[in-house]
């Protein structure tokens, strides 16, 4: 197990992809409710704010975003040269 992927991918980071970046930025601002009045803490939703939900399923779609490009999009076997070949 000493790879996670296969050797026959080329090597890919999504760092390098824009609208990863884009779209991270984009559930970040939505969830920080800075477009909302302040002070506001009605409708309750669940017994809580409605910008405590909001929030929560902002940080709910970040994590998954994230965990989404490191599992399926991040190939993350190294060049030789980095993988501790010969000295």
């Amino acid at each position: 197990m000493d790879q996670r992927r296969s050797q026959d991918r080329p090597r890919y980071e999504p760092i390098r992809v824009r609208s990863l970046w884009a779209g991270l930025a984009l559930v970040v601002l939505v969830g920080v409710p800075f477009y909302l009045p302040v002070g506001s803490a009605h409708p309750m939703l669940l017994g809580v704010p409605y910008w405590v939900v909001i929030s929560a399923v902002a940080t709910l779609l970040f994590a998954l975003l994230v965990s989404w490009a490191c599992l399926y999009r991040w190939n993350i076997v190294e060049p030789e040269e980095e993988a501790g070949g010969d000295r």
